[in-house]
């Protein structure tokens, strides 16, 4: 394909032109797999970040048609800063039917971390996609291919885990719902020393109006002793 043609293909994934789009990749041996920017995302790439949803399914059905010993290969592809399509599927809830496909084409992709050292379901996590976040982590533990013993990898980061990070990008609900499936993680200290908790009484967002009964409860799983230096800290 020329780069005149790829230049084309470009602007019809940036202009919605689905028709146009799935026309051009059935005539390109890389199909949606086609790079098509400097920073390495393929077509599948920028449809996904682009949260066409419509596109992305059709993409999708159009890899019945791809030779089964390059699929696995092509699914894997990372752009430059390590993004897989399950890594850009994460961010939109809407995108959980097509995460589910790429799992069953290429289960890999589960485990695949990006440059930040981050797994798509960090990934749900950090955008508060709630639905992705409960499919991706229903997929980890019962994933075949992952150790029990790898499993925890999953929720932490080098850095801090994913209750921090909820905390952290004032995805509250989000983490709520990790405080209570996944209390272990309230009491865990990131690489600063400090406890979820106490990331939350530090981010005034936490207190306003309407998120005080997610507070409550996330400092319903905390020790005695987080309590005291929360409160206290809570005061300076």
């Amino acid at each position: 394909m020329a780069n005149s043609n790829n230049e084309e293909l470009y602007k019809a994934v940036m202009y919605k032109e689905h028709d146009r789009v799935l026309r051009h990749c059935k005539e390109i041996p890389e199909g949606p797999f086609r790079v098509l920017t400097i920073h390495d995302d393929t077509v599948l790439h920028m449809a996904l970040y682009s949260l066409q949803v419509k596109l992305v399914t059709s993409l999708l059905d159009l890899l019945k048609e791809f030779p089964q010993d390059q699929l696995e290969q092509k699914m894997l592809l990372q752009n430059n800063t390590g993004n897989t399509i399950l890594h850009e599927a994460a961010i939109c809830d809407e995108f959980v039917p097509a995460a589910k496909e790429m799992l069953h084409k290429t289960p890999e992709l589960l485990i695949k971390t990006n440059k930040f050292a981050d797994t798509a379901l960090f990934r749900a996590v950090r955008y508060g996609q709630v639905k992705m976040f409960q499919f991706l982590d229903k997929e980890v533990n019962k994933s075949k291919f992952i150790r029990a013993a790898d499993r925890k990898s999953f929720y932490h980061s080098k850095r801090s885990n994913i209750l921090h990070t909820a905390i952290i990008t004032e995805q509250f609900g989000m983490a709520l719902l990790i405080a209570k499936k996944y209390p272990r993680l309230v009491n865990e200290r990131d690489e600063e020393g400090l406890t979820a908790l106490q990331h939350l009484a530090r981010n005034p967002a936490a207190f306003n109006e309407g998120s005080g009964w997610q507070k409550r409860y996330i400092l319903s799983g905390v020790s005695t002793e987080d309590n005291t230096s929360v409160r206290e800290e809570g005061k300076e």
